[in-house]
């Protein structure tokens, strides 16, 4: 599959679940690209035929995905959609601090990240007010609230 920006992916989040993602940007690299991705709280039992980004509820903002990470995750194409000004400003900002290597990606499928991010988050010792009011916050986008 040829991955382009705004490309709308249905990944199989468990056994009976799917997931939705969007993605935000690709970066090239020497080896495999870099596929970025804005993933969401919606779970679906089945591979939904399409659906409208502007109505489903944003878990993750900005999750960079090494190339065969987001192959392990068993994406299937369901539509387009156009990149918002936050997606596009996250995949910029995330690019910066790349390039100066203060950041990375994900090298694990789209649900193991997702938890890898949630179980930091939830270890976080010395976290400031604000640190807990995004985890609350994602942990209730997770959960489905």
């Amino acid at each position: 599959m040829d991955f382009k920006p705004g490309m709308l992916l249905a990944f199989n989040m468990e056994s009976d679940t799917y997931g939705v993602c969007k993605v935000t940007g690709i970066t090239e690299t020497s080896k495999e690209p870099i596929i970025s991705v804005v993933t969401y709280a919606d779970s679906f039992d089945s591979v939904p035929e399409e659906v409208n980004p502007a109505e489903l509820r944003p878990l993750v903002i900005h999750m960079p995905m090494y190339l065969p990470a987001l192959k392990s995750s068993n994406c299937k194409e369901i539509g387009m959609a156009e990149i918002t000004e936050d997606e596009a400003r996250g995949f910029d900002n995330w690019l910066l601090a790349w390039k100066d290597r203060r950041a990375g990606f994900f090298e694990r499928s789209i649900p193991d990240s997702i938890d890898y991010i949630l179980e930091q988050m939830a270890n976080v010792e010395n976290s400031t007010p604000e640190d807990s009011v995004f985890r609350e916050r994602l942990m209730r986008r997770f959960q489905g609230q």
